[in-house]
């Protein structure tokens, strides 16, 4: 059964894709932990941009030519602009701004959480702009997703003391800007490659990040970055920002964007295994619960209506 042409269910080859895509997303946040002690946050996204945009422009302009690449950014700038927006430059500066008018005690977990329903949004969204279906049992493993991410990233407990509203807002109005960027995306596929999309975003998200860095924050410090931060970042900016994203952008051509965004809710699961490997950091047995609980709700979401 298939509503507007979107198959209901997911082929095994996209479900494998979409779990190495949230895969190597979880492994960026281990990455971006020992970036940040080293670079400062917008400079940071600034690096991460430019190392995805370089490799992939080279990539997109030897195998379509230097016209025909930037042919629709100039024919038809609004969905690269939007996506550059809301995928890149809004939600990372968002994020960056808002966690730091957070109590410094409680700003990861509680960003961790806000950044989480970012899916709930995409499903909403999708439903209003896509025209896709949203079943009681979608809607079950929605909410069951949810559930088991809380508990991950919180271990139980949510402190909201000290944190301030505005810094709450703005955390909040990333994970709109990403629900956003997944209904522009979709639409632009319909249109457009992946990899173009990806390309033409990235480069005018740089464009977007160069002034803002410059003027917040010294580009000086870069001097002092060694190799292996380096390497972290451009980890960070092809495979995270080009690679996996690609896949993300190739698998949500033949499915729904409401399926698609639920395994996002595997990010924080992949991102605590991994520190656990890397960086040494304790899992407890309610993370395993969790992680159970949020494979549950991704499964029941992508098979039921």
């Amino acid at each position: 059964m298939e509503k507007h042409g979107t198959p209901l269910t997911m082929e095994p080859r996209n479900l494998s894709l979409l779990i190495f895509s949230m895969a190597l997303w979880g492994l960026s946040f281990p990455a971006i932990k020992v970036a940040l002690a080293v670079v400062d946050p917008l400079t940071l996204g600034l690096i991460r941009v430019l190392f995805g945009t370089v490799p992939l422009l080279i990539f997109v302009v030897i195998k379509k030519g230097w016209i025909p690449t930037f042919a629709p950014l100039r024919n038809d700038p609004l969905p690269f602009v939007g996506i550059a927006l809301t995928q890149f430059f809004l939600p990372l500066s968002a994020q960056n701004i808002g966690m730091g008018m957070m109590d410094p005690a409680t700003a990861a977990s509680l960003s961790s959480i806000i950044q989480a329903t970012s899916p709930i949004f995409s499903i909403v969204l999708s439903s209003m702009y896509l025209g896709e279906y949203i079943g009681k049992i979608k809607g079950m493993g929605t909410g069951l997703a949810l559930t088991g991410t809380l508990l991950l990233v919180t271990r139980g407990g949510i402190v909201l003391g000290g944190a301030t509203l505005t810094g709450n807002l703005l955390l909040l109005s990333s994970a709109v800007f990403y629900a956003i960027s997944g209904v522009l995306t979709k639409k632009a596929l319909s249109k457009y490659d992946p990899i173009l999309i990806i390309t033409l975003a990235l480069v005018v998200s740089s464009f977007l990040f160069i002034p803002a860095a410059l003027i917040t924050e010294p580009i000086t410090q870069l001097r002092f970055v060694s190799w292996d931060i380096w390497l972290l970042m451009f980890f960070l900016g092809f495979v995270c920002n080009g690679i996996a994203l690609l896949i993300w952008y190739v698998v949500m051509i033949d499915s729904q964007l409401s399926k698609v965004v639920l395994f996002s809710y595997l990010i924080p699961l992949f991102g605590t295994i991994f520190s656990f490997i890397f960086l040494g950091e304790v899992i407890f047995l309610q993370t395993i619960l969790a992680g159970f609980i949020i494979i549950s709700g991704v499964t029941l979401a992508q098979y039921g209506q």
